[in-house]
């Protein structure tokens, strides 16, 4: 994890974001797979920073909204058998 103190860059977000939408779409993330979304990373970036602000959203809120905490298993659970797949 960055250090708070380290210097923040956009295109390396912008760029996972590209790589995330060519994996998505095509399954690939080549460098010249990701260079075609670079363009359409940066507009999503862009649209979903700015409908945070207009829904007056802080980091945090969003964070915690598209990756909520995991439930903790109940020490019982740890030990219960994986649900089975069809079949008798």
């Amino acid at each position: 994890m960055l250090q708070p103190s380290a210097p923040k860059d956009i295109e390396k977000m912008v760029e996972a974001t590209a790589k995330a939408m060519a994996l998505a779409e095509h399954r690939c993330g080549t460098p010249r797979m990701v260079k075609l979304y670079l363009d359409d990373a940066r507009k999503v970036l862009l649209d979903v920073a700015k409908s945070a602000k207009r829904q007056k959203w802080t980091i945090e809120e969003l964070i915690l909204a598209l990756d909520p905490p995991k439930p903790k298993p109940k020490p019982w659970e740890k030990y219960a058998d994986p649900p089975r797949r069809g079949g008798p």
